[in-house]
């Protein structure tokens, strides 16, 4: 017996000449009477044989031969038939795969009747083979049967055959040329190419003459169609007509936009100034990040109208001292300028602790309350190797136009000043001993 795809088969399916072998009992167990295919032969001093498993089950019964009686105790009292076994190995078969599909049928498997062997002239293997190369053969014929390897297609169709099926099987997993998807049915192509391929250009669902990937359809419609209905570009500032996209140029060329420009003009200025005031934040909130040796923070001065008052000295207005980088910090306001001038002056002093060089970089910004945009920022760079201020002779803007009317005084009359700080390097001095 040998099985094939869970189909069993017999020596007799395939062995030719099989009457004449048989009239013979030279090829065939004396006691199973089947060929001797696939089977170890033994014998008894007699010369009397049998396949091996049906010499077992004898044994099992009675210690002798089942032909002449002699005594025999187990499998090592008979001695093994090889010329036989080659012999038939050498007899001539055909190949299984010289019949037709009908012996592969499933509904065949476990059934107890004969086969209806057909020879298939036409397709099948037309290969005469000894007994002995028939399992090879089996496995390596091209005309064996194979199921298609295509999920969903059972189709039974010759090993031989494969290629041809192949050019022709609705189950087959094909490529879209356009979008590349690779697990296509190839009976479903045409279906996927005319109604769901991404790739494909199609006419514009709005009848604009263009052919657009189907998956740009949105986009183009949305941005590009000339058939699409748009607002005017004044729209949000009160222009309320709406009209195909390739009339826009027409109507912005037609009608008087100018009241709706300025509307516009001024909604951009008040953009641009939150822009600017968010990007300055983030820029001082970057430094305060990365820099550790960065000082930030405001001098608000109270009752300034007060320090107006003109005399012979010079008034100054002295900040409260602050600690920052093992140094003492201090800033001095001249309200009418270091000597009486129309301009006030702001110096920035350190205490050198240690007696150490220090470069600074110091930034001052007068704060406008009414327009933050009109804001006065200075900036320098200096060495301090003593206390000494370093500043601005003439800082912000004129001394009599602070006033709460120009927006540098609070409603509680306050003058607000941004500080900002960040220590560049410290020189020390040379040791020596």
């Amino acid at each position: 017996m040998f099985t094939i795809n869970n189909i069993e088969f017999s020596i007799n399916d395939v062995l030719l000449n099989q009457e004449s072998l048989q009239k013979k009992n030279k090829y065939t167990c004396s006691i199973c009477f089947e060929f001797i295919f696939k089977k170890s032969v033994y014998q008894c001093r007699s010369g009397h044989f049998a396949c091996q498993e049906c010499w077992e089950k004898s044994l099992e019964i009675k210690k002798e031969c089942m032909t002449c009686r002699v005594n025999v105790k187990s499998l090592k009292d008979l001695s093994r038939c090889l010329v036989i076994e080659q012999d038939f190995g050498k007899k001539e078969c055909c190949c299984i795969y010289s019949y037709n599909d009908e012996i592969f049928d499933a509904r065949t498997v476990g059934k107890k009747f004969k086969r209806n062997l057909i020879k298939d002239e036409e397709n099948g293997c037309k290969e005469l083979l000894k007994v002995k190369d028939l399992e090879n053969h089996i496995q390596n014929c091209k005309f064996k049967f194979i199921i298609c390897p295509n999920k969903g297609c059972n189709k039974i169709i010759r090993l031989n055959t494969l290629g041809e099926h192949e050019n022709e099987c609705t189950f087959k997993l094909v490529t879209c040329e356009n979008c590349k998807k690779n697990d296509i049915k190839k009976d479903q192509i045409e279906n996927h190419h005319n109604n769901e391929c991404p790739k494909v250009k199609i006419d514009c669902l709005q009848e604009c003459q263009i052919k657009i990937e189907r998956d740009e359809m949105g986009n183009h419609i949305e941005d590009h169609c000339d058939n699409t209905i748009v607002n005017c570009k004044y729209h949000e500032q009160g222009c309320q007509f709406k009209m195909k996209r390739s009339e826009l140029q027409d109507h912005l060329k037609n009608v008087n936009h100018q009241f709706y420009m300025s509307e516009l003009i001024d909604k951009l200025i008040s953009e641009l100034d939150q822009s600017n005031k968010a990007s300055i934040e983030l820029k001082n909130k970057l430094k305060l990040q990365l820099n550790p040796l960065v000082y930030k923070s405001k001098w608000t001065i109270s009752n300034f109208s007060l320090y107006r008052k003109t005399s012979e000295e010079p008034q100054r207005i002295l900040s409260p001292k602050f600690s920052f980088f093992s140094h003492e910090f201090r800033f001095v306001l001249y309200p009418h300028g270091y000597n009486n001038g129309n301009y006030p002056s702001l110096y920035l002093y350190i205490n050198n602790i240690n007696g150490n060089s220090i470069k600074a970089e110091c930034s001052f910004t007068l704060i406008n309350v009414l327009d933050d945009y009109k804001s006065l920022e200075y900036f320098n760079e200096k060495v301090f190797e003593k206390s000494i201020g370093r500043g601005f002779k003439k800082f912000g803007v004129h001394s009599n136009l602070i006033n709460k009317k120009n927006g540098w005084l609070s409603d509680d009359d306050k003058l607000t000043i941004e500080i900002y700080i960040k220590i560049l390097d410290q020189t020390f001095p040379t040791l020596e001993s």
